[in-house]
């Protein structure tokens, strides 16, 4: 299952999408959350305290190549997810991962 949440700056994703992965957590899921926020708050939101967040690596921006896919122009990975997560991908105190994306490198580069 993927679920994104996406809306207006101050409509409550972040507490959403926090709460929405510990509920699922909380049942037995495996949970990877991932915060594609400039200003990432979701470490917060699933329990861990702010001095953690040192700990959460910004994904490279080389990791998402953009390729043309039937037609569409889609982001694809450049390193198998399991690597990914592996790698960067902090364990919450609530058993969820965490992927942090960081800011975008200019303005149209997100």
């Amino acid at each position: 299952m993927r679920i994104a949440v996406a809306g207006k700056g101050g409509s409550g994703k972040t507490t959403i999408s926090g709460t929405l992965a510990r509920s699922l957590a909380d049942e037995g899921h495996r949970v990877l959350a991932v915060d594609a926020d400039p200003n990432p708050n979701l470490i917060l939101t699933l329990g861990m305290p702010p001095e953690q967040y040192d700990h959460v690596r910004a994904l490279p921006h080389g990791l998402l190549e953009h390729r043309d896919v039937d037609g569409t122009r889609t982001a694809v990975l450049t390193r198998p997810i399991d690597d990914v997560i592996g790698e960067f991908a902090v364990d919450t105190a609530s058993g969820i991962q965490l992927l942090a994306m960081g800011p975008p490198r200019s303005a149209g580069g997100g």
